[in-house]
């Protein structure tokens, strides 16, 4: 547990302490319509609790049990919307042995955050369902503008496999998608790529520049032509995007990296457009001494532009951040975005983490999870400092309001569940529960007091919840018994619960868990 979180939890503690009576507590009520009250039905939680494959001290990787990677991002109304590759596609597709090979992925995962510790599950973008030309789905780049309409568009791009590149686009960072195209973007045989193509024609990088023009980087593999060589491999392009975003306008120009390989992103900052990207394997006697120390196999580099289509405007701007095996991970492919939420700059980027957490890395490689870490950028030069990767990641942001209505969904870190949304529902919700399994969410504020809590469940069983630790007594025993349909059931606390806490929910029995929400009930109302 860091500091920040040891001091939290002491004067959480205090906090409690002092309201016991509900001293300071301010009256509320649920959200919830037609609430009914927990009865005791004889349902108890075992003593023995699944494992998570995430500490709560810890913020990385993003999400807990799912596989996911080739990290991109866009903000919309105060939440942080992350998409990456569904490695838990092809996972599943082996029964979690061998190595991830991608050729079972056809669709995006997306999870949402707007504290930076717990983060909502949105579900997957089901990209090859939409665009049926498709065949698979990987590195997503995403980006964002208010059009005519008064709506906030979205434009999600995907490489299918190293063939070409698509689009899709909504109105909501959550879908539902379209294919506007109805067929690839960016593929080698287009007019400006027939006479000479790239090895991978993937790995989109886009952005929209302060005039409001897009423009998307790709490409990626080894040299084509007698005059490229492994560090000026000649496949990285850069063109400018339509005004509709939808379609290329002019020149495919060739971008002149150093050791390019794969991993396009696109930036624009202080003027500049900076592009970052993967290098490859090879020797790096051959690099310029003037341009300081070469990069290490397999690391993220950059380079900036003030005119992207002048191939003499790019400028080398080094090394942010070396492969994960330099921090502490085993080694694996490396992909990296750079997004500033708030007054941070973060870096979102890859490893596989949660697989080694899973003690799985004997039987299986290359699943990948994103983790999140703070990145030092110069606003005025564009510079991107050296960058690192950890498990503790980075501060929450704020704390998580217990009064609102939360989604189950959105945890910090879960044990055992899985998440699922019918056809007709709005929202996931937590579902595969078994007796011990349970979700934690981190710095929970209770403000002056909250006396009750009420769930939307179906199924039967009871959640429990736990404050401060997983194993720690209950403040509530939630028990139902509902059928098929969602039922809203409410629980005394054993005591007002005030101050900021981790809290838990645990779980015995079998049922499907949709939302949660604290109050603090006047008990002469």
């Amino acid at each position: 547990m860091t500091l920040k979180k040891r001091i939290i939890a002491m004067t959480a503690s205090l906090a409690v302490f002092s309201s016991l009576c509900g001293c300071g507590a301010e009256a509320s009520d649920f959200s919830f319509e037609n609430v009914a009250e927990s009865k005791d039905l004889g349902y108890t939680v075992k003593s023995s609790l699944s494992t998570a494959f995430k500490g709560m001290d810890e913020n990385n990787p993003v999400s807990s049990d799912i596989f996911f990677a080739d990290p991109t991002s866009v903000e919309y109304d105060g939440r942080l919307y992350i998409y990456g590759t569904n490695d838990s596609q092809e996972f599943e597709s082996k029964d979690g042995f061998g190595s991830n090979d991608y050729g079972s992925i056809n669709s995006l995962v997306c999870y949402s955050t707007d504290d930076m510790s717990n983060f909502r599950y949105e579900g997957t973008v089901p990209v090859c369902e939409i665009a049926t030309w498709a065949g698979c789905s990987w590195a997503p780049s995403i980006v964002s503008r208010e059009e005519s309409d008064g709506k906030t568009h979205f434009y999600l791009y995907f490489a299918n496999s190293g063939a070409n590149i698509g689009v899709l686009t909504s109105t909501s960072p959550t879908g539902p998608w379209k294919d506007p195209v109805g067929g690839p973007l960016i593929y080698n045989e287009m007019k400006g790529l027939k006479d000479d193509p790239v090895d991978w024609c993937f790995d989109p990088g886009v952005v929209i520049d302060d005039d409001g023009v897009g423009w998307i980087a790709f490409g990626g593999g080894s040299p084509k032509h007698s005059d490229e060589t492994e560090m000026r491999t000649g496949n990285c392009r850069i063109a400018k995007l339509g005004k509709d975003l939808t379609s290329v306008d002019g020149d495919i120009v060739k971008v002149p990296t150093y050791f390019h390989f794969e991993a396009n992103e696109l930036n624009y900052i202080g003027g500049k457009y900076v592009l970052t990207y993967c290098s490859n394997y090879a020797s790096r006697d051959m690099f310029p001494i003037d341009l300081g120390a070469a990069p290490h196999t397999c690391s993220m580099c950059y380079m900036t532009s003030s005119d992207p289509l002048d191939p003499n405007s790019w400028e080398w701007g080094g090394e942010y951040l070396t492969n994960p095996n330099t921090h502490g991970y085993p080694f694996s492919n490396n992909h990296s975005h750079l997004q500033k939420f708030g007054d941070n700059y973060y870096l979102l980027y890859q490893n596989v983490s949660l697989l080694e957490n899973m003690n799985k890395l004997e039987r299986a490689d290359g699943f990948r999870s994103i983790g999140i870490d703070l990145c030092e950028v110069d606003e005025e030069t564009a510079a991107i400092s050296v960058a690192s990767m950890s498990d503790e990641g980075v501060e929450q942001l704020k704390d998580l309001d217990a009064f609102s209505v939360n989604e189950a969904e959105t945890v910090h870190t879960a044990a055992g569940v899985k998440y699922y949304r019918a056809d007709d529902e709005e929202s996931y919700y937590v579902t595969d529960i078994s007796d011990g399994d349970w979700v934690g969410l981190t710095d929970v504020s209770f403000g002056g007091g909250a006396n009750s809590v009420v769930v939307r469940v179906h199924g039967k069983g009871v959640i429990e919840v736990r404050l401060d630790k997983a194993d720690s007594d209950p403040v509530a025993s939630i028990q139902f018994e509902t059928g098929t349909e969602f039922v809203n059931i409410s629980a005394a606390l054993k005591k007002t619960v005030s101050g900021t806490h981790d809290l838990y929910f645990v779980f015995g029995g079998s049922f499907v868990f949709d939302k949660w929400q604290f109050a603090y009930l006047d008990s002469e109302s």
